[in-house]
């Protein structure tokens, strides 16, 4: 009798561990950062970061990259400098917020991350500063929220910087 109550109570954590699992879903994150240099009479220079710590970073796996042609497009460009291409697969579970990403470049003055929102609706959030120059105590930040569509490319936007954002599902 002792035994099959804990057999139950096996079987019962392992379906209630199943679910867990099956509500958590796979996504692939692809971010293209890049320096825009046309001239703007807008000021938005701060001299401190604005990035709060961050005590834990999501252990995402490289992903594959499919906006090589956006990438190279901006390269060619006059008014665009692409310094930061990366593609992460990391694990969302249903109505939460995924660990950050982190994303920083010391050689390229880029420093922050970006998580993904899951509820009714799939969000990408990015806090990112970027230094134009070493020498240069200007940093610029980008913090926004956006509503995103799966495999749709999204656009974040700074007068003197921005990002190209893509989510999609792994199968």
């Amino acid at each position: 009798m002792r035994n099959s109550l804990k057999l139950q109570f096996a079987v019962l954590i392992f379906c209630f561990n199943n679910l867990a699992l099956a509500d958590q879903r796979w996504f692939q994150v692809e971010l293209i950062v890049f320096q825009q240099q046309a001239p703007n009479t807008e000021i938005f220079e701060q001299t401190t970061t604005k990035i709060g710590s961050v005590n834990r970073y999501a252990q995402a796996s490289a992903g594959s990259k499919t906006l090589q042609y956006t990438y190279n497009r901006l390269k060619r460009a006059r008014s665009y400098r692409p310094f930061y291409y990366k593609s992460w697969r990391i694990p969302v579970a249903a109505g939460s917020v995924s660990l950050p990403i982190d994303v920083s470049e010391p050689e390229a003055h880029l420093n922050g991350w970006v998580k993904i929102q899951r509820g009714n609706l799939l969000h990408v959030i990015a806090d990112l500063e970027f230094s134009p120059a070493v020498s240069s105590d200007k940093r610029y930040h980008l913090n926004e929220k956006r509503r995103v569509l799966l495999n749709e490319v999204h656009y974040l936007d700074h007068p003197k910087f921005g990002a190209v954002v893509k989510v999609s599902p792994v199968e």
